[in-house]
């Protein structure tokens, strides 16, 4: 049972990443450039800047930590990969709303992965945490909801992959898995590039999709993939849920587009929710703690 300083440290990693990135929306609406493209750049800024920071930190060591992933490094880097160009690839073939509510299912989907492959405890305050979660976003999301459509497969093949990535990261224990996370950007890089047009991108947006790139992407991606160190893969995907009523809020601060009632008030369900959980496993974490010491 993980102990409090793990299960904070773990929160505090998590929650700062999904903040990072729930500016996103925004950032690709102001860049002013089609999601192919983008796509380009966004792996491309994952792999350059995350391997500078690694020859930074591990210099001539640098292709041996590289190599030391092995096969789960590589498995997570394809899965994150692939991910990525799905979601991309679902923007563009579904309605926003159905995308949202696929990869609502993200915690549930973690949740039974880590349960069959890693034989974790899935303890019933999550179930109902997943529960309330999926309700919330069903709420803000439930308005625009439309039929199905084949992008709605490649919606949920996304929310498999993430829940995939998140699962095999908390397999690797301790190990620092963040190099993967270059080698995902490659995968992006080779799957987006035949219908990218690099060079198009309008002068006005070129700030945001920089700003987006090299920051936000590459240090939200490694906060997220720090996190399943500390928290069971499920968990870290339940606060990964935050970003489904930060990113349009975001917009409707910058770019005054109101959500509406039932974005804000499924948002609201979301962070109680995720509040109540965390506060539960705190408590639970404290308890163990006292436990342990008497013993």
């Amino acid at each position: 049972m993980m102990n409090r300083r793990s299960h904070l440290t773990g929160l505090a990693v998590t929650t700062a990443g999904v903040i990072l990135i729930s500016p996103d929306s925004l950032l690709i609406r102001l860049s002013l450039t089609d999601v192919w493209t983008l796509s380009v750049w966004r792996g491309l800024g994952l792999a350059v800047v995350l391997f500078a920071v690694q020859l930074i930190r591990h210099r001539l060591r640098t292709f041996e930590i590289f190599h030391d992933l092995g096969l789960r490094g590589v498995a997570a880097a394809g899965l994150s990969g692939v991910g990525t160009v799905l979601f991309v690839a679902a923007v563009q073939y579904t309605s926003v709303a159905n995308v949202l509510i696929l990869i609502g299912a993200c915690p549930l989907i973690a949740a039974l992965l880590s349960r069959v492959f890693l034989h974790e405890e899935i303890p019933r305050r999550t179930w109902l945490a997943i529960g309330a979660t999926l309700a919330g976003v069903g709420l803000a999301v439930g308005g625009g909801l439309e039929g199905p459509r084949w992008g709605d497969l490649y919606a949920a093949g996304a929310s498999t992959c993430m829940a995939a990535y998140l699962t095999t990261i908390r397999g690797a224990g301790n190990k620092d898995m963040t190099p993967c996370i270059c080698l995902s950007g490659v995968v992006v890089v080779c799957a987006t590039l035949p219908m990218a047009n690099p060079w198009a991108v309008p002068a006005s947006g070129a700030w945001y999709l920089a700003l987006l790139c090299i920051v936000v992407i590459p240090l939200s991606f490694s906060l997220i993939t720090i996190g399943p160190r500390y928290l069971p893969a499920h968990e870290v995907s339940l606060i990964g849920a935050l970003e489904t009523f930060l990113g349009p809020l975001w917009v409707w601060l910058v770019l005054d587009e109101n959500p509406g009632v039932f974005a804000i008030v499924g948002g609201l369900v979301v962070i109680c929710a995720l509040a109540l959980h965390s506060v539960m496993g705190q408590v639970i974490a404290g308890g163990s703690n006292r436990d342990d010491s008497a013993s």
